[in-house]
């Protein structure tokens, strides 16, 4: 390949890789706005308690749905993107075997779920109203599992645009369904109800993916005349199912291990403020899109200013946000929620300063992937899983001799640490194994401008006494401007930076 070809083939690289990026970017919005939209419709409707035992069975059942995964929905992507570049006879092959083995742990899964139902509602939590949703829940989970895996072919094939489509529908169609639910079903059926009409969104969504991969691969309907090294598919999925198995536990332990200790309502106001902040995160987490596979290009030196630079521009934009989130927190507990998750006000005030570290966290795991490391980052969220569970178990049973609202702030607590450490030993290891130089200076400005700004806010609400939704967004802008000149004026944001930013928002 002569100079020139090498160019185009970059050219085209890059084309791709924007485009890509662009499109995931916007997939991921629609998850994020649309799972808090949807979140806070439920959390509307079935009040507390209902919501707490909606996010109980959605937290058993999604850990449920992980051991049907066990990276499987990867390793597809690797071997059918690695075939159409390669040998396409062989997609087939890999396509086959792989749905077999998803097909048989997904239905396992299901079965396990119906066969644990019992067990689990009446002498682990010790509440038959978890019983039945257990049971719906199974044939949702088995449709969710096999949608992920047919997902996954957009991705191997670089049509990511449709996974924007497919997110609009499924995001669409999940609140007209529910809202249906809500209007035409008894309250002491719609927990079963919303669990049923999410398995039909989902069955509707693996015909919609099956009527577009047909026409995009039709290899994958071919009869196969070749031969594939199973052995060597089997022990890529080996490794991946570590870091599948404890990213899951990872993000529904705090849920389940509360379900345990306290009665279904406090679950509810746990999952509120730990949605809200989620739902945030989201947003804040935008350069993700664009830094894979600028990763994949740069020697380390580069990728020092990247990630230093990233971690800068997501502390200005996520400290504050903390911020505001515990000072505005009532309000918009009360707003998006209601007033009966008031109480949520409690967690949320610890649980608003994960956004950071969460945020953080998902660049550096981009990193060890991009590397090829990802042994890295399973081996970290193992014990940080560990490490997590026992800090639940101990803060939980510490705080719950207070009330059990408290236990929800053990939680949080927990939560907030674990993912701290989390940050920190990702930190430590990217010092170590690639050498490099992440300066925890990024924190500082930012944290000077908020700590400035919530002063200033503190003391302007201590004047008001009623804050209606026009004057909520009017604070918020004021704390909005107020930041940026601070940052500004102490150079936690400079030209240099604004410039980069418009470069990245044009690209």
């Amino acid at each position: 390949m002569d100079k020139r070809e090498l160019k185009r083939e970059e050219t085209n690289l890059k084309k791709r890789i924007i485009k890509n990026s662009f499109w995931s970017f916007i997939s991921s919005s629609l998850n994020r706005f649309g799972a808090l939209a949807f979140t806070i419709i439920l959390a509307r409707f079935l009040m507390p308690e209902g919501y707490g035992i909606y996010s109980l069975v959605l937290s058993i059942s999604m850990i449920f749905c992980t051991f049907a995964d066990l990276g499987i929905n990867r390793t597809l992507t690797k071997y059918i993107s690695s075939s159409l570049s390669k040998n396409r006879k062989k997609i087939p092959l890999y396509y086959q075997y792989l749905l077999k083995i998803k097909l048989i742990l997904s239905l396992s899964a299901s079965i396990l779920l119906i066969i644990l139902a019992y067990p689990i509602s009446f002498y682990l939590f010790k509440n038959p109203n978890l019983f039945l949703p257990f049971i719906v829940a199974s044939g949702y989970i088995f449709v969710l599992c096999l949608e992920g895996f047919y997902t996954q072919l957009f991705y191997s094939i670089e049509k990511t645009q449709y996974i924007s489509f497919k997110e609009l529908v499924t995001q669409t169609l999940r609140i007209i369904f529910v809202l249906l639910v809500f209007y035409f079903i008894a309250s002491s059926y719609q927990i079963i109800g919303i669990f049923f009409s999410l398995a039909i969104v989902h069955l509707f969504i693996i015909f919609l993916i099956l009527f577009y991969i047909k026409k995009l691969i039709p290899e994958l309907y071919h009869k196969p005349r070749t031969k594939i090294n199973k052995k060597k598919v089997r022990r890529f999925i080996g490794f991946l199912t570590i870091a599948s198995i404890s990213t899951i536990f990872f993000s529904y332990i705090d849920s389940i291990m509360l379900g345990i200790f306290v009665s279904p309502e406090y679950i509810g106001y746990y999952k509120a403020a730990f949605s809200l902040v989620f739902g945030i995160t989201g947003f804040i987490a935008f350069p993700n899109a664009v830094l894979f596979p600028v990763f994949n290009k740069i020697n380390k030196l580069e990728i020092e200013k990247v990630l230093n630079k990233s971690f800068k521009f997501i502390a200005i934009l996520a400290i504050p946000s903390s911020f505001g989130l515990l000072i505005f927190r009532k309000y918009l507990i009360e707003l998006f929620y209601g007033t009966y998750y008031a109480p949520a006000t409690l967690p949320l005030s610890f649980l608003a300063f994960l956004i950071l570290p969460m945020v953080c966290v998902a660049n550096l795991v981009l990193f060890f992937s991009a590397k090829e490391k990802p042994q890295i980052f399973a081996k970290l969220i193992v014990i940080t899983i560990i490490f997590n569970i026992i800090l639940n178990f101990i803060l939980i049973k510490l705080f719950l001799r207070i009330s059990p609202l408290w236990a929800t702030v053990g939680v949080s607590i927990a939560t907030i640490i674990s993912w701290f450490f989390y940050f920190i030993i990702s930190l430590h290891i990217s010092k170590t194994k690639f050498n490099l130089k992440i300066s925890p200076k990024f924190i500082l400005k930012p944290l000077i401008a908020s700590l400035i700004m919530s002063g200033i806010l503190f003391y302007l609400l201590s004047f008001i006494k009623v804050i209606n939704v026009f004057l909520g967004i009017l604070l918020i802008l004021l704390a909005i401007l107020i930041y940026f000149i601070l940052i500004i004026l102490i150079k936690g944001l400079t030209k240099e930076d604004i410039n980069l930013l418009k470069i990245l928002v044009k690209k």
